[in-house]
């Protein structure tokens, strides 16, 4: 029993010591956009100055859920984004999720100046991810993939540096995520968690049932809706959970989203994980979903490492 404790402290000490690492990355990370504020390239050109402050004081007004309103607070900036296409690919199509309840989300991004198309088949989605018009591509899951090679065609985006926002719920409505994230991590979807609670920033709470910590994509968001019907990732290695890092645990302890930031190097673009896709479309005026949704996209674009990319080739 002490050995299995020992093992236990051990793990909590190194889980602590990545999230330490990711914090002091990321303070490092808001130091440089402060330097670089004057810069021609600078991604405050880009992004609001509260840029991964998720407690805001000082602002004129708050809502019902204590998160500040007006769009100054989320991550992106309005407009900023214009030379961007985000494609959606929607395959939930049951009957309560509608082309009108989808328009919302959209008209959310566009207001950030994202282009955006939006398909309800993954062969009208894969012939999309082959034009290379679109910088992140939203999946949105359902219960069985009809096309073989879609995941195939998915994976070739990302590994081009395309970006991708895996959206999830309740199985089976995990297919399309599930597929991709076991190909390139060897993690699955499960779960079937009633949530309808809402998380709460801690600055180090990652890891903790109910809370999520400090991100870019939790800019101006004090209090966020987790989603009705959850699922959670299944890590079967650490390798894989130190890859697709945990950034917010719903209130049942299990993984929320997750979030994977390739290495400096890679040609791959960023990847996150929403598991509870229901916040798309019930309960939308629920705490922080505009805004996290609009932040995470503009996260996902990585703008700061297309920057350097211009910056380089204009020398």
């Amino acid at each position: 029993m002490a050995h299995k404790c020992s093992l236990e402290r051990a793990q909590v000490f190194r889980k602590r010591g990545e999230h330490e690492q990711s914090k002091q990355a990321f303070n490092t990370r808001s130091t440089k956009y402060q330097e670089e504020s004057d810069d021609e390239y600078s991604v405050l050109n880009f992004y609001n100055k509260d840029v991964g402050n998720s407690t805001i004081t000082d602002a004129p007004s708050y809502d019902k859920h204590n998160n500040p309103t007006g769009r100054n607070y989320d991550l992106g900036k309005d407009g900023a984004f214009k030379d961007y296409s985000i494609l959606i690919g929607r395959f939930y199509l049951l009957s309560e999720f509608t082309d009108e309840a989808m328009q919302i989300p959209i008209d959310a991004l566009k207001s950030k100046g994202f282009q955006v198309t939006y398909v309800k088949s993954e062969n009208e989605c894969m012939t999309e991810l082959k034009t290379n018009h679109h910088q992140i591509v939203w999946i949105i899951s359902a219960a069985t993939i009809e096309n073989n090679t879609f995941t195939s065609t998915l994976t070739s985006f990302h590994s081009s540096g395309g970006a991708i926002l895996l959206f999830a719920d309740n199985v089976p409505y995990v297919s399309h995520a599930s597929e991709f994230l076991q190909r390139k991590f060897g993690i699955t979807l499960t779960g079937e968690y009633f949530g309808d609670k809402t998380l709460t920033f801690k600055e180090n709470g990652y890891l903790q049932a109910g809370f999520y910590g400090q991100h870019e994509i939790f800019t101006g968001i004090q209090n966020l809706y987790e989603g009705i019907t959850i699922c959670h990732p299944v890590y079967p290695t650490t390798g894989s959970k130190s890859a697709l890092i945990n950034v917010a645990t719903a209130t049942d302890g299990s993984p929320n989203i997750a979030l994977y930031d390739p290495p400096a190097f890679s040609t791959e673009g960023r990847l996150a994980l929403d598991c509870g896709f229901t916040k798309l479309f019930c309960k939308w005026d629920s705490a922080g979903t505009a805004r996290y949704i609009v932040n995470v996209s503009c996260w996902l674009l990585g703008i700061e490492k297309r920057l350097k990319s211009t910056k380089r080739d204009r020398k």
